[in-house]
């Protein structure tokens, strides 16, 4: 049995630590409160960003033999709008979606776009090459390539017990 497939590697455990203070839960519960009363936006994920406010794009984590890949969903944010950082064991996603500038001669009745700034936190895995990390931006989406390191696959052995 693949032990590894009952207990995957929890990519999000930093970014669980830094929201699990009460005020930061209580926020999170109340923006999914109002998300989920008025509609909520299916581009952003927890909040909508009005007036600064935190917003977390959606992102989707690969796996393969030799990588994985971590794509980020970010319509309508520029490439020089992100930075990606390694910090110890954590990727840290940062970028900001810039409001437009509103025309005087338009009176809005509803806007649903979110803006603001956003940020995502990812504990690589302890196979993770953090030296060799890749990244590409294109239609609104950040692509992250993290190679693993070369592991020598070790082989199951018996031990045996001795008698005293």
């Amino acid at each position: 049995m693949n032990m590894k497939k009952l207990s995957p590697w929890n990519w999000f455990r930093k970014e669980e630590e830094t929201r699990a203070y009460p005020v930061s839960r209580l926020h999170s519960e109340l923006d999914r409160m109002f998300d989920s009363f008025f509609g909520g936006s299916p581009l952003w994920s927890e909040g909508r960003g009005v007036g600064g406010v935190m917003i977390r794009p959606s992102l989707d984590i690969a796996e393969s033999d030799k990588e994985y890949t971590i794509s980020v969903e970010v319509p309508g944010v520029e490439e020089k709008d992100i930075e990606l950082t390694l910090e110890d064991d954590c990727l840290v996603v940062k970028g900001e979606k810039k409001h437009e500038q509103e025309t005087k001669d338009k009176d809005y009745h509803r806007v649903e776009r979110a803006y603001g700034s956003f940020q995502r936190v990812l504990t690589l895995p302890h196979n993770a090459d953090k030296d060799k990390l890749s990244a590409s931006f294109k239609n609104g989406v950040l692509t992250i390539t993290v190679p693993k390191l070369a592991t020598i696959k070790s082989q199951g052995r018996t031990i045996s017990i001795e008698k005293k």
